[in-house]
């Protein structure tokens, strides 16, 4: 995955494309985004994929292929109320890392207590 920020003109938006990502990880980002009463609002859009012109080539033509030009792209967008959007991004990931772990852990109790059964 990589992340590049773009540049916003209002300082209450924050921007960035993300390469090589989809909607598992940044539908559960704008949600708890969204959860915030100061976020305004949270979109991203997926390119097609089939954004490569690489990819409609018949099969007996060939052309030199950039992976990563094969790899989706979004652009993810969110609007503050009021704070700073950088501030706002970095504790929802924070709260998301603290989720994901909380989620392993039951994972991992389930997995045990289902081999003592055994």
């Amino acid at each position: 995955m990589e992340i590049i920020p773009e540049r916003s003109d209002d300082n209450k938006v924050m921007k960035f494309r993300v390469i090589g990502e989809d909607h598992t990880l940044l539908n559960a980002l704008r949600e708890k985004l969204l959860s915030y009463p100061e976020v305004e609002y949270a979109y991203y859009n997926v390119s097609h994929p089939l954004k490569s012109p690489y990819l409609l080539l018949p099969d007996n033509v060939s052309a030199p292929i950039d992976l990563r030009g094969l790899q989706q792209e979004v652009m993810f967008v969110f609007r503050v109320r009021k704070g700073n959007p950088k501030d706002l991004l970095k504790k929802a990931v924070d709260e998301l890392l603290g989720e994901a772990e909380e989620l392993v852990k039951i994972v991992d109790k389930i997995y045990e207590d289902h081999n003592k059964k055994r």
